[in-house]
């Protein structure tokens, strides 16, 4: 058994992503171009999946422009199995596997607008269409693309599956840190982490959990992330009452998951299945 496990001794070519093919959900988002760049730094062919067509024009001549010029994309609804089934199994026939799947598509405020509700709303008065969308595309998403591409890599014997979750996937969401406070001067804001968000995101990662024990022995490795709150020119105010809850003080970067994507991409992760990488500072 172990004369048939091949781990490369050197450290750059356990990271080494040349020739690998990586489907990626949420492409076109903020997060999702961050992983796209880190796979295609590391030899790595990116497949940017997202329903948001313009966004997907841009996400691939940015990255073009950028020099990655090995990069894809398709226009898909992740939420819609029979579109999902079609297009995977294309690409799956068009790149003769697929080795990364990066689960990173959510529900965003703008992804909700069409329902014509308030995405932020209190729980009390939450219009269940959103709550639906959300747990929708937060979690049941993420199950199509893993039971249609990991049913795939499990039958050739061999994968890497990343789910992103959330640090309000295992803690409570500090209200205080949107709500005013006269005696600081605090003004608020008028978001929130709406409910259906951390419920999906717990989804996540215990999805992962048992998708890592399914799989174990076909060596389809599952492992996700739980990021912390990414800076993207928040108000001043919020930002620096959530760096008050975060032990390094502030929030992360946008690029500092590359290393974490790569690292469970790879075979540097060879034998990490079922973990959830938490990113928050501490």
């Amino acid at each position: 058994m172990y004369e048939e496990i091949i781990i490369h001794n050197s450290v750059k070519k356990q990271f080494d992503l040349s020739g690998k093919s990586a489907i990626i959900t949420g492409g076109a988002g903020f997060l999702g171009i961050q992983f796209a760049e880190a796979i295609s730094e590391m030899g790595g062919y990116p497949l940017l999946i997202d329903i948001n067509k313009k966004g997907l024009v841009a996400a691939e001549k940015k990255l073009k422009h950028e020099g990655f010029v090995n990069v894809s994309s398709y226009e898909v609804d992740i939420t819609n199995a029979k579109e999902c089934q079609t297009v995977f199994e294309k690409i799956w026939t068009d790149f003769s596997a697929i080795d990364i799947l990066i689960n990173s598509a959510a529900l965003t405020k703008e992804g909700s607008e069409q329902a014509n509700v308030d995405f932020f709303g209190p729980f009390e008065d939450l219009d269940q269409k959103v709550w639906e969308k959300g747990i929708n595309m937060n979690l049941t998403a993420t199950q199509i693309t893993c039971k249609i591409i990991g049913r795939l890599m499990a039958k050739k014997g061999k994968g890497s599956i990343i789910n992103i979750a959330s640090d309000v996937g295992i803690i409570s969401p500090n209200q205080t840190i949107y709500e005013p406070n006269e005696i600081s001067g605090y003004k608020g804001v008028d978001f929130n982490t709406p409910s259906f968000y951390s419920v999906g995101k717990a989804g996540v990662i215990h999805l992962t959990k048992y998708l890592a024990t399914y799989w174990a022995k076909k060596n389809v490795r599952v492992n996700c992330i739980s990021p912390a709150g990414v800076y993207k020119d928040h108000e001043s105010g919020f930002v620096k009452k959530l760096s008050e809850q975060i032990p390094m003080g502030r929030m992360a970067l946008p690029n500092e998951f590359k290393g974490a994507i790569t690292f469970l991409s790879s075979d540097a992760s060879s034998f990490v299945t079922g973990h959830n990488l938490v990113i928050d500072g501490g």
